[in-house]
């Protein structure tokens, strides 16, 4: 911007005149505007508020889908029964008898002990190339350079070349040194065979045939009998010998049954229905506080007089009032206020006398559990009421953006219209002074003259 110097010649400030005139222009539009920006943010605030309240409820619903609105299992056995077991809702409740014939267990092969040299460091095996089998998978060789074969170098080389399939380690004694390796895989099919080949041959007393190493835990399979049924398994947790069961072994106790037995559990079921409750009324008052009317003691919500909670709130009521018999049926009552409560004793009989009258009631497709949905999704859903009226925000906060444009213009060629005038009477004005002033020096030296 260049540097002006106005009302040198008059005493005329241009600049001052200029500010004030513009901020009288501007303050009417200014506060019109902030107005409007400050609704804006609030509605905005207001329906993300709604729409998480919302948003929060229908996730509440989603999760009577499936199995979801059917009691629980609870798998109970006796202390000392070699296992644990768990059961979802899908697991037919009765009595299972079973025995742990054997647990499984990886391959661990232990090496002959190799004696340190006199002055106590590690001798060296030897070096060459370890062909490392898992099972029936494809042998990995692992390289054991010259110079490079002590038990702590042959483990580094294994666990660094082959430790996705085995793991190595050395354990150092009084008498030397002793390598370890593991399978990755347990059970049987999980054994670990080793073929040593080229270099000194020192690596020969790692071959599982012929060499040194030996057998410290050999491959197992677990073994369980359920029901006179034998199943094994290559790990000692087992998800699919029963319908919706899964045991962990951990002792096995041959020969010995012990009884488990699964039983309807309304514990997760009453836990879902009690977040639907909550997520309702969380709902159901953040419209109400939302939408608050105000009066002389009460500060009015954004959305006051907003036809939209209004909307909501009647809509979620109907539903609620729809499917009001079955839901007195299971416990649920509604208050004065619309909110939801759960008698869990009532809940408890209704179960008693039908395990799935939850699932009839709040199922993906009944009429109250499809309603409910449904009105979540026209509610939420991509062309649904709020994102409607968040995209409508949207295109209001575009065009109050572009009228600040429009204004901050205005302004500017308002500003450059002020300046040029008062500029041109400062100049005027200083040239009205020069004139009186010479017009008063000529009057004086007439009067001196005479």
């Amino acid at each position: 911007m260049a540097i002006t110097a106005t009302g040198i010649g008059s005493g005329l400030d241009v600049n001052s005149i200029v500010s004030q005139l513009m901020t009288a222009e501007r303050a009417p539009a200014d506060k019109r505007l902030d107005a409007v920006d400050k609704d804006i943010k609030a509605q905005v605030s207001a329906f993300g508020s709604l729409s998480s309240a919302l948003s929060a409820l229908e996730t509440a619903i989603k999760k009577f889908d499936g199995t979801g609105s059917q009691a629980g299992r609870k798998a109970t056995m006796a202390d000392g029964a070699g296992f644990s077991a768990s059961a979802s809702s899908s697991a037919a409740p009765g009595r299972y008898m079973i025995s742990v014939e054997s647990l499984a267990q990886a391959h661990r092969l232990q090496s002959a002990t190799l004696a340190r040299n006199g002055d106590g460091s590690a001798a060296q095996l030897g070096y060459g190339t370890l062909a490392i089998s898992v099972g029936a998978g494809t042998p990995i060789n692992v390289s054991i350079g010259s110079g490079s074969g002590t038990l702590a170098d042959i483990r580094n080389a294994i666990n660094a070349q082959a430790g996705d399939k085995v793991a190595a380690t050395v354990v150092s004694g009084d008498a030397g040194d002793v390598l370890f390796v593991t399978s990755r895989i347990s059970g049987t099919a999980g054994a670990v065979t080793i073929a040593a080949s080229g270099g000194d041959g020192g690596l020969a007393a790692l071959n599982t045939s012929g060499g040194t190493i030996t057998t410290k835990d050999a491959a197992q399979d677990a073994q369980v009998v359920i029901d006179g049924i034998t199943r094994t398994a290559k790990g000692n947790t087992i998800s699919d010998a029963i319908s919706g069961i899964t045991l962990n072994l951990s002792t096995a106790k041959p020969g010995t049954a012990f009884a488990l037995d699964v039983a309807e559990d309304p514990a997760s079921l009453k836990t879902t229905l009690n977040g639907f409750v909550t997520a309702y009324n969380a709902a159901i008052t953040q419209i109400r506080t939302l939408s608050a009317a105000g009066g002389q003691d009460a500060v009015a919500g954004p959305l006051s007089g907003d036809a939209a909670p209004r909307s909501i709130m009647q809509t979620l009521r109907n539903t609620i009032g729809n499917g009001y018999q079955g839901l007195s049926t299971l416990g649920l009552k509604t208050a004065v206020d619309g909110t939801l409560t759960l008698d869990s004793s009532k809940l408890d009989a209704a179960l008693a006398s039908d395990p799935n009258a939850v699932k009839k009631l709040f199922g993906e497709t009944t009429d109250f559990g499809k309603g409910m949905r449904d009105v979540l999704h026209n509610f939420l859903g991509d062309q649904g009421l709020l994102p409607s009226r968040q995209q409508g925000l949207t295109a209001r906060s575009k065009v109050l953006a572009r009228q600040r444009t429009d204004l901050d213009a205005r302004m500017d060629r308002l500003e450059a219209t002020y300046r040029r005038q008062f500029t041109a009477l400062d100049t005027m004005m200083s040239k009205l002074q020069g004139t009186q002033n010479y017009v008063s020096q000529q009057l004086s030296q007439l009067n001196n003259s005479r």
